[in-house]
């Protein structure tokens, strides 16, 4: 009965253990976030340059149908960073991809107003069964300029994990620039 005991309880620490708080530094920011999973997944950092900015971004993999991207986009000037024009072209750039999107939702990412859509291919697609797509957006320095806003440092979220591991992600993300 004891060897059981000990057993159960080594076996929940470990998934305690498995489903930890993570950072990962990416360029110059540090992302933390708690998907409070137990899926093995690995992650991928990349720091491409663009005429516009610097886009740095995280993925994190699981296999090939089931991923989340973060992505910190640094404009080299400020752009319209207002929300309702955000969410419009989010949902209708998911529409043009074969994504049957929702309404946006707002919400607060990182302690920052944002906004969420989310959808499942038109049907006929060739998508996985039960295959959704959600994304997400909020502004690190958005500054409201009376009705329109202006910023230079947005994140971007992707993800095709289960709704419970994406408002996991969504909930627990903290993106802070390194000194």
């Amino acid at each position: 009965m004891r060897l059981l005991l000990a057993a159960v309880v080594v076996l929940m620490l470990s998934s305690v253990a498995l489903a930890a708080p993570e950072t990962h530094q990416v360029g110059p920011y540090k992302v933390s976030f708690d998907m409070k999973t137990n899926m093995k997944y690995t992650n991928q950092i990349a720091n491409p340059q663009s005429p516009i900015g610097t886009i740095n971004s995280l993925l994190i993999k699981t296999d090939n149908s089931t991923y989340a991207a973060v992505s910190i986009t640094e404009y080299k000037n400020p752009i319209d960073s207002t929300l309702q024009m955000q969410e419009a072209l989010a949902f209708w750039t998911m529409r043009g991809s074969g994504i049957n999107a929702t309404i946006p939702t707002n919400m607060t990412i990182d302690g920052k107003d944002g906004f969420l859509v989310s959808g499942e291919p038109f049907p006929g697609s060739n998508a996985p069964a039960g295959f959704k797509e959600f994304q997400a957006k909020y502004w690190l320095d958005s500054k409201s300029y009376g009705p329109v806003s202006a910023g230079s440092v947005v994140v971007d979220i992707i993800s095709t994990y289960s709704q419970d591991v994406t408002m996991n992600l969504l909930n627990s993300i903290k993106v802070v620039k390194s000194a």
